[in-house]
């Protein structure tokens, strides 16, 4: 099997990358206050200097009051965090190599015994079925946290990284509100799946808005519910 492909630049739409080698997210939540400073500018720039052409960053969270289920996540708002973030961005390109945020929103999940500083939110107040935590989000709340999203996104172009990434998947927020047992509005954010999937195509649009270019991942069963599904496989299949 012949590899030079990967090493291959590669142009989609208005981003040229280097090479196909991409960095994928991993959590390192090693942000004091989660705020990135000059480890994490330190740490990106290696990987770009190892010519990883794309690299997307840990997952880092979006300006709602309980984005995130771990101490040491980083914050992509608040002019503390984007200038740390704009340090990374800037030592990435001076090694060569492209770079966006994984933009998140980790909904009601759990990690550990860590409680954020107020209620987690999500769609029906559920981690998954009869498990319930946190608050239901209001229109209001809704509207507020695509709004996040754009921000971010936003600024992500604004304090020069190339493009921005969604989190969809893991059972976070936007993964919530998929799966019936995690979503059980009946409103237009709820019922079939279509009216389910309505917060994504909301948050990806104004993503994309946002920066000029955004991406998602990972349309995969939400965890912990591994069940869950988005609807019913055909017959004979698992």
């Amino acid at each position: 099997m012949n590899s030079e492909i990967l090493f291959r630049p590669l142009t989609v739409k208005s981003l040229t990358v280097a090479n196909r080698i991409v960095m994928a997210p991993m959590t390192r939540g090693m942000a004091p206050a989660g705020i990135p400073g000059a480890p994490q500018a330190g740490y990106y720039r290696r990987r770009a200097e190892g010519n990883v052409g794309l690299i997307l960053t840990e997952g880092t969270v979006i300006d709602r009051p309980a984005s995130r289920n771990l101490p040491g996540i980083p914050f992509f708002h608040g002019e503390p965090a984007l200038a740390g973030w704009e340090s990374v961005a800037r030592e990435v390109h001076a090694a060569g190599g492209k770079i966006g945020p994984q933009l998140w929103h980790t909904g009601s999940t759990r990690a550990g015994d860590w409680q954020p500083e107020a209620p987690v939110e999500s769609p029906s107040g559920l981690v998954g079925p009869g498990d319930p935590r946190g608050n239901v989000m209001s229109e209001e709340d809704i509207a507020d946290t695509v709004g996040a999203f754009a921000v971010a996104a936003a600024d992500a172009k604004r304090i020069g990284f190339d493009l921005a990434e969604l989190h969809g998947a893991h059972g976070y927020l936007i993964d919530q509100f998929f799966w019936g047992g995690s979503n059980q509005r009946t409103d237009q954010w709820g019922g079939g799946r279509h009216r389910r999937t309505l917060a994504l195509r909301s948050r990806d649009r104004a993503g994309g808005a946002g920066s000029g270019r955004s991406g998602l991942p990972y349309l995969a069963p939400g965890q912990p519910v591994e069940t869950a599904r988005l609807c019913r496989p055909p017959r004979g299949h698992p």
